[in-house]
């Protein structure tokens, strides 16, 4: 075919080894004015493959012909689906040459739109599209080395080369995104790949206005057809010049790069409409742009990209080593998958010849030379990493700058931005203080305006309430930060953090907040025990270590609320009331563990510490007795137990009076360990005391009111007297939705148990709509996907097993595991 002056647009054996296929086939196909499937052993093979089924769509797509052609050993015409064999069908299975070869090629030659150029005889591979005749373009393409990006590629491609615009109008296209995140290579290698369909493909570096102009200037010296330079010519001439040619061709490609600040930006819009015809690309770290300009954002490399690119790219030049993947894998980690600390990496390695491991032991050792190294010689990016996001550094405001450094010391994971709107006070202090570093002043800026201008230089990424920071950009403002102010930004960092975190790590409500802020606290409090900061860092540990535990993370838990102890001791001493919370929580999660053994010398220790410190009889007292109390209650002492409840009782009322609702608190607890040893009749008076202390403090009325009326009816419900039970459960509803309003999370509780009551009496069609609606109240009241959801959902799910719909059962208790495994 080739022989025949047809251009071939992809040859299977032209495929770059071990690479993806089907991009190539996809990026052939979009050209092409025909396809020919060959069917058979040594073509496609059977027609379903995926290469023709790629073929075919997009046949459909552009409606462009699609040939098949029968190979030796392939399928019969009558075999071929009807969709195949009514288009044109060459049948080459006794005749690999001959006339029947010449009429395949006059039928791709007549279903083509237009014919082809004829060309001389080709031998060996197809070569890849020509780069542009006329360029001043500052890199050779990367070709295979520019990894993760085929997609990028295509939609540049589309939207420069496949708009519907008129050809009067400049089609411009903003790639936009961090810096070092690949722009500029971007433009570039797009300019060498497509490079033949331009006249002259022109490079401008325009950082400002001043920069456009002479860049433009420059461009005269080039050798653009019918355009004339004199060295003589001021630059404003040069210029005049250069755009009288941009509007008089059309087959032209203009890359302005690094257009970051506002001022280059201004240059930049004033500039595009003075230009016709042809393709403008514009690289900048902004985001924003006018609506004439379609804008592509540009995201990091995957891990296996980045992989790639750091193996490829040091093959044969590095001490090679069998653990070279994984340590490439660790490397591109922590390296964030960004393209220029890939490249800066990688050239660091092949410079100095060393491994994988070795780069990563200078890493930690010497990072901030690391960081530094640059070679222009061999380096694919104008500046290293730790230069290249200096002049945006510069240019932000004090507010802005200060909130970029306090992400500094947290997670590469998204930040709630709340945290920084509702901590402005935290942020005004860090302004003040960096103002005092750097002997700047400045007019004042809002933490959202701060946020904003951050998010416009792509130095944040913003998205559904949060913001996400590269960690290389974490790196390097770390490594910015003079060392002896460095403690100072990591405390106002944990004190931010500190204050936003929510005191009740217990309850599920407050899990959506800790899942965000979970990573940034876990590093905050590590990076500030690191440099010695004991307050707050073992008030989060011991928060941290409760969300673990209530989640069920055991092992993540221990080590923080035993360094929360460490601290606690070592800022207080040993026998602090601080350290009796420790050790409680400590106790705690060995009595979790089933350590029950480890964890009552513990509980015996904070008991002691705080009696030596309040006395025998002070409420802390109490709030550790009871816990050693529920201790022996697991182990099965309940004799000892019994006494120590007692005694919570007595401390509560010697301090508060009997009538207090403490006491009435206690006095609950006690009456459920009676009940747990079936001395239902003690039970019974200690809650109907509850209630009556309850009732005189707080009216008939009040919550707790319902919440004791409840408690009594299960006791009454446990000594079959359901008759009795009813009245008290139904008044406790009607209290719950006097008091909050029919649609509250209580009075789901309250629907809850009075079903299961008229369950027990079998009046399951009184009990199903209740039910029901306390299942709707908490999906409506904690989303569709919490664990009280759970619990209704296996309460109904019984339901419905008891009235023999299992069917209907089943989903809804699958529904409930889901929940719990999710949320705990």
């Amino acid at each position: 075919m080739r022989r025949q002056g047809l251009r071939v647009w992809m040859d299977e054996e032209d495929l770059p080894l071990g690479q993806p296929w089907q991009p190539h086939v996809e990026d052939a196909l979009k050209v092409v004015r025909s396809a020919a499937i060959l069917l058979g052993p040594s073509g496609f093979g059977d027609w379903q493959k995926e290469e023709a089924r790629l073929c075919l769509n997009e046949g459909v797509k552009r409606e462009i012909p699609i040939i098949s052609v029968l190979l030796p050993g392939g399928p019969n015409p009558e075999e071929l689906p009807g969709f195949l064999s009514q288009r044109t069908c060459s049948d080459l299975r006794n005749d690999h040459g001959g006339d029947r070869l010449q009429r395949l090629i006059r039928e791709i030659r007549g279903s083509a739109s237009e014919p082809p150029t004829p060309r001389t005889e080709v031998t060996g591979p197809v070569r890849p599209p020509r780069g542009p005749k006329i360029h001043n373009l500052p890199f050779l393409p990367l070709r295979d080395l520019l990894k993760g990006r085929d997609e990028e590629l295509r939609t540049l491609e589309t939207n420069l080369q496949g708009s519907t615009a008129a050809t009067a109008i400049t089609q411009t296209q903003a790639i936009h995104g961090l810096g070092g995140i690949g722009k500029t290579r971007l433009a570039v290698e797009y300019a060498w790949r497509s490079g033949d369909r331009y006249e002259a493909v022109l490079f401008v570096v325009a950082d400002s206005p001043e920069a456009l102009r002479s860049g433009l200037a420059k461009l005269a010296e080039l050798d653009l057809p019918s355009l004339s330079h004199s060295p003589s010519r001021a630059q404003k001439e040069e210029v005049a010049a250069i755009l009288a040619w941009l509007r008089e061709h059309d087959r032209w490609l203009l890359i302005l790069d690094n257009v970051d600040t506002p001022e280059a930006a201004a240059a930049v819009e004033d500039l595009l409409p003075r230009l016709a015809h042809g393709h403008v690309v514009v690289t900048s770290r902004r985001r924003e742009w006018s609506a004439g300009i379609q804008e592509q954002s540009l995201g990091i490399l995957s891990r296996e990209e980045a992989v790639q690119f750091l193996l490829q790219r040091t093959d044969r030049k590095r001490a090679s080593s069998p653990t070279d993947p994984d340590q490439a894998k660790g490397l591109a980690d922590i390296l964030g998958s960004l393209p220029l600390a890939l490249e800066q990496a990688a050239a660091y390695i092949v410079h100095h010849q060393i491994s994988f491991k070795r780069y990563l032991e200078d890493w930690e050792i010497q990072r901030s030379a690391v960081l530094s190294y640059y070679d222009k010689n061999v380096m694919r990016y104008p500046a290293s990493v730790a230069v290249t996001w200096q002049t945006t550094f510069n240019q932000l405001h004090p507010t802005a700058a200060a909130l970029l450094r306090l992400t500094a010391y947290l997670a590469p994971d998204p930040i709630p931005l709340d945290m920084f709107e509702k901590g402005a006070s935290r942020i005004e202090e860090a302004v003040g203080f960096l103002l005092k570093e750097t002997g700047q002043e400045a007019s004042p800026q809002t933490v959202r305006e701060g946020l904003a201008e951050l998010a416009a230089y792509s130095m944040i990424i913003r998205g559904g309430g949060t913001g996400t920071v590269h960690r290389m950009v974490q790196e390097v403002i770390r490594g910015r930060i003079p060392e002896e102010r460095r403690r100072e930004w990591i405390e106002r960092t944990l004190r931010l953090v500190d204050d936003y975190a929510p005191f009740e790590v217990y309850d599920v409500r407050t899990w959506p907040v800790w899942n965000l802020l979970r990573p940034h606290a876990a590093l905050a409090v590590d990076v500030a025990d690191k440099a010695g900061i004991a307050t707050p860092t073992a008030r989060l540990l011991a928060m941290l270590s409760l969300l673990y535990k209530t989640r069920g993370l055991f092992l993540e838990a221990e080590p923080l609320v035993r360094r929360a102890l460490e601290l606690n001791e070592k800022t207080y001493g040993s026998n602090h009331s601080e350290v009796a919370v420790c050790l409680n929580n400590l106790a705690q999660l060995l009595k979790a563990t089933n350590r029950l053994a480890e964890a009552e010398p513990l509980m015996r220790r904070a008991l002691k510490i705080d009696e030596d410190s309040f006395g025998q009889d002070h409420p802390n007292v109490a709030i550790d007795l009871n816990n050693l109390a529920a201790l022996l209650k697991a182990t099965n002492r309940l004799a000892e137990a019994e006494p120590l409840m007692r005694r919570v009782v007595e401390i509560f009322e010697k301090n508060l009076g009997p009538d207090h609702p403490n006491v009435a608190t206690s006095l609950n607890n006690l009456a459920q360990l009676l009940q747990a040893t079936n001395r239902l009749a003690e039970a019974e008076p200690l809650m109907r005391r509850v209630l009556k202390i309850d009732e005189d403090s707080f009216g008939p009325d009040h919550p707790e009111i319902a919440t004791d009326l409840n408690n009594l009816a299960q006791l009454l419900k446990a000594t079959n007297r359901l008759a009795e039970a009813e009245p008290l459960m139904r008044r406790a509803l009607k209290i719950d939705e006097d008091s909050f309003g029919q649609d509250h999370p209580n009075v789901a509780i309250r629907l809850s148990n009075l079903a299961s009551l008229l369950q027990d009496t079998n009046r399951l069609s009184e009990a199903e709509p209740l039910m029901r609606r306390a299942l709707k109240i908490d999906e409506d009241s904690f989303g569709q996907d919490h664990p009280k959801v759970a619990t209704r959902l296996i309460n109904l799910g019984s339901l419905f097993q008891a009235t023999s719909r299992s069917s209907e059962a089943e989903p809804l208790i699958r529904r409930a595991l889901k929940i719990d495994e999710d949320s705990y």
